[in-house]
């Protein structure tokens, strides 16, 4: 048999002579092996590896390569939190006034905004007084917008601190979205739960009323009460229709499926059709008046949706002024079209003027009406390019006003 080992590159011969071993017993057999591993154990074999898998050899080579291809800035700071040096690609770089050839060795105080530099600073002597790699985070303006980082430091032997820094602004908008969207759902179940409270009671209250003087109508024991009899179905029928119609109305908005018309509108032949419609609704005492304006004014909107605005407006004034006046006009500012109602009702408490304009906020809990009129008017006047606000003082009055635009 013929072994071949190598050494310095050559080939050493060890020959062996071919015997038989069948007759051979066992101590001679166990003298045999030993003198093969003797003549082995003389040949020493190749230990080293292949030099491309050397792991030395491969950093020197490819290091550079590996720390520019890192999407994270990574940059040495010594424990007097002095940069050092930037060892990722100079792409990386997210501090503005800081360059990858730096060698005046800003501090950290110098180079970022005090508020981050607190924070930076506490994750690093974190890291000087235990040891341990630590992660914090930190936010800093970059290119014009406002970008959030997560930096994890660790000691770089006793002398320096390695800040590896990931931009986490996506994941930190995706995180402020989804607690949006949580709020959002939160509030939206909670105005199901009010609609739905809003509701049951609002409905029932003017058909118990339409139904109730419907019979006394038919009954003939009250003839002479039937003028009244009707005029109160009357009065319930419209509140009813009113009700219907915001919870059609809120509900086609917020699903984008109301329609408009744009037109335009001649805004005094608008106001003058509600005042014949309201003149004799409101308290007995009450003047209501269609203020002295410029008849030949137009707007661009929806008729019907500007004159649903102004009845909310006018029927909220009727309800809430018991006594006094009503007046009601337009004033021309600039190119827009400015309406008002003014009444010297009870006026809006304080605490309620911020929410007035959101769905169920009633100025009276146990006034009749869904609190939705002023939410539909809001979302009208802004869909026809308007705005809609208000004034008030809890026993002086309240003025509504909103904005059109004329072209």
């Amino acid at each position: 048999m013929l072994y071949l080992l190598p050494e310095n590159d050559t080939l050493q011969h060890i020959c062996l002579e071919m015997r038989d071993y069948k007759d051979k017993t066992k101590e001679e057999l166990l003298e045999i092996i030993r003198e093969l591993e003797e003549q082995l154990a003389s040949r020493s074999l190749p230990t080293d590896p292949c030099p491309d898998e050397e792991p030395e050899r491969f950093r020197e080579k490819y290091g550079k390569e590996i720390l520019e291809a890192i999407p994270d800035m990574l940059t040495v700071f010594d424990r007097n939190l002095d940069y050092i040096e930037l060892l990722s690609s100079p792409d990386t770089n997210h501090v503005e006034g800081l360059s990858g050839k730096d060698k005046s060795h800003p501090n950290l105080k110098d180079i970022v905004p005090e508020s981050e530099y607190r924070k930076i600073r506490a994750n690093m002597e974190k890291v000087v007084r235990t040891g341990f790699p630590s992660i914090g985070e930190h936010s800093l303006q970059f290119e014009g917008e406002m970008h959030h980082y997560e930096n994890l430091v660790c000691p770089l032997g006793d002398k320096y601190l390695l800040c590896m820094c990931r931009d986490v602004t996506s994941r930190e908008n995706a995180q402020r979205e989804l607690a949006a969207a949580r709020v959002k759902a939160e509030e939206s179940d909670r105005l199901k739960s009010a609609f739905l409270a809003n509701m049951s009671h609002e409905i029932r209250t003017p058909l118990n009323a339409i139904v109730g003087f419907s019979r006394l109508v038919i009954d003939p024991g009250h003839d002479g009460d039937k003028d009244d009899y009707c005029n109160i179905i009357e009065q319930n029928s419209e509140l009813l229709l009113c009700l219907f119609n915001d919870i059609l109305d809120l509900s086609a908005m917020e699903a984008g499926s109301l329609g408009f018309v744009k037109e335009k509108v001649n805004v005094y032949a608008a106001c003058l059709e509600e005042y014949e419609r309201h003149r004799m609704k409101v308290n007995k005492g009450v003047k209501m008046a269609l203020d002295d304006v410029d008849k030949n004014l137009y707007v661009i909107g929806d008729r019907m949706r500007i004159m649903q605005v102004l009845m909310n407006l006018l029927s909220n004034a009727a309800k809430f002024t018991p006594s006094g006046e009503i007046h009601f006009g337009y004033q021309l500012r600039g190119n827009v079209v400015q309406f008002y109602v003014k009444d010297t009702g009870i006026g809006i408490p304080a605490n309620r003027v911020a929410k007035i304009f959101e769905r169920f906020g009633k100025i009276n809990n146990f006034a009749q009406g869904t609190g939705l009129g002023l939410t539909v008017s809001r979302m009208l006047v802004e869909r026809m390019g308007g705005r809609i606000w208000v004034r008030s003082g809890e026993g002086i009055g309240t003025t509504f006003y909103f904005t059109l635009p004329m072209t």
